[in-house]
């Protein structure tokens, strides 16, 4: 119970941190993406591989068929993501990448035996309709933020694979992501390269980036993969509907979008997804 507990705590952390990676991604977006996200996943790895040396923790080969699927879906997640900040507005595409949650309760209950029940797919489906009320006559699709829209959907969709695979990947922890975030460093800064892309940071870039690296782009993966392995999957998936709520908020402070009657509706009903997932557990 208290692994449980400890699980679903760190994974409710990284949604907290993840509250602000729509911010820090728009303000990265006049940056290449592949070296940012490069640079990222590197400190991630460098900050795992500390910890993992004064702990003894053993790290998982490279090689490792889970552990080079999950680097591939893991770099093909934030590029996607990333990019789409490149192709339309920052509130629209962090509402409609934040659709994840949804897609992990969906995807999880039909290949990866995630058994949340009725409860799972109730809530997720309450969850859904509150980003939908935040996203409400915001949401412009016309032809120039399509790509951009469509990119944020494919980023959610890629993160909720990723985190089912972690789920019941044979390689769990610590070890296993240094190895993961090493090499999914490795994929951006190869593409970078293939691409040309070039960086010269300014103070406040590199600012940007270390916080990204340390919390929803990088040190977040380790506390997310403890929750995905350990905790209440089901809870987390919709406590997850929380990110989108404080990722808009945060950027409504920093004069990225306009404040509305929507935001507190939404709160609602995120809320009520996760009562539900709650109650469900329990009548199980």
């Amino acid at each position: 119970m208290r692994t449980r507990l400890k699980g679903t705590l760190l994974g409710a952390a990284a949604i907290l941190s993840w509250g602000g990676l729509g911010a820090l991604g728009a303000l990265s977006a006049t940056l290449p993406p592949c070296l940012v996200l490069g640079l990222c996943f590197a400190i991630a790895a460098g900050l795992g591989a500390a910890y993992s040396a004064a702990a003894r923790i053993r790290l998982a080969p490279l090689h490792a068929p889970g552990v080079l699927l999950a680097a591939f879906l893991l770099t093909g997640y934030h590029l996607t993501y990333f990019e789409a900040f490149h192709h339309a507005d920052a509130i629209p595409v962090s509402l409609i990448n934040y659709l994840w949650p949804a897609w992990l309760i969906v995807i999880g209950n039909l290949f990866f035996a995630l058994n949340s029940g009725w409860a799972g797919y109730l809530g997720a489906a309450i969850g859904f309709a509150g980003v939908a009320v935040m996203i409400g006559d915001g949401f412009d699709a016309n032809a120039n933020d399509v790509q951009g829209y469509g990119l944020a959907l494919a980023g959610g969709i890629l993160w909720a694979t990723y985190s089912n695979l972690r789920r019941r990947a044979r390689f769990d922890g610590i070890g296993a992501m240094v190895s993961i975030c090493t090499l999914a460093a490795l994929f951006c800064f190869a593409v970078a390269l293939t691409v040309g892309e070039a960086l010269m940071p300014s103070w406040r870039d590199m600012l940007v980036i270390l916080l990204l690296g340390i919390g929803p782009a990088g040190g977040a993966f380790f506390l997310w993969d403890y929750g995905m392995r350990f905790g209440n999957v089901p809870l987390l998936g919709v406590m997850s509907y929380a990110a989108p709520v404080l990722s808009t908020g945060l950027m409504v402070l920093l004069g990225m979008g306009e404040p509305s009657w929507r935001m507190g509706a939404a709160v609602a009903m995120i809320t009520l997804g996760g009562v539900v997932v709650q109650l469900g557990a329990r009548l199980r």
